[in-house]
């Protein structure tokens, strides 16, 4: 018994059951054959066929529709979780291409007010602490320097950590350590 006949299988009866036979006739049964299939022996000798009796096809332009909306749906958390932690407009608009007008409105949707000029310096004791951060992380993580995405997700991970600190203010700094080569 291959499993693939036996999900199958399940599948044809279920769609019987709830009377899709469309569905059945999609997957390439004959009307005589579902008239076949309600009888348990025949059902039996599909399930217990040693061969394969369908072709799994995929359909490429839905698998790729999927995945498209999989990476925004992922795409979207990520600007979400961004802006929640205090990234800058310029910072939303660098990475993600969103205009100020759209980074605006999810600050407002999200509740968040939007500040104006320059994040505050972090002192010298703070940075020491994202820097030992950045170490760690950069590590854990697999940190590629050349993706700023990539980057991203280390600076949002140490803003929650760092909670005193907003993400425009760690990403100024991490940007700088990466001016000085110092990453």
């Amino acid at each position: 018994m291959l499993p693939l006949n036996l999900a199958v299988a399940f599948q044809v009866l279920d769609n019987i059951k709830n009377g899709q036979l469309r569905s059945c006739l999609a997957m390439g049964f004959e009307e005589k054959d579902l008239q076949t299939l309600i009888d348990p022996q025949s059902m039996v000798a599909l399930v217990n066929s040693p061969v394969p009796w369908f072709k799994v096809v995929v359909d490429g332009t839905i698998v790729h529709r999927l995945l498209a909306h999989a990476r925004n749906m992922n795409e979207e958390e990520i600007i979400r979780r961004a802006i929640s932690l205090g990234a800058s407009g310029t910072m939303i608009t660098e990475l993600f291409g969103l205009p100020p007008k759209e980074i605006a409105v999810r600050r407002d949707i999200l509740g968040i007010p939007s500040r104006k000029g320059r994040p505050p310096k972090i002192g010298p004791e703070q940075e020491a602490i994202l820097w030992e951060h950045w170490v760690k992380l950069t590590k854990e993580q697999g940190t590629n320097l050349r993706d700023m995405r990539s980057v991203l997700e280390v600076a949002m991970l140490m803003t929650e950590r760092e909670p005193t600190q907003n993400l425009a203010m760690v990403w100024s700094i991490i940007q700088d350590w990466i001016a000085q080569d110092l990453v």
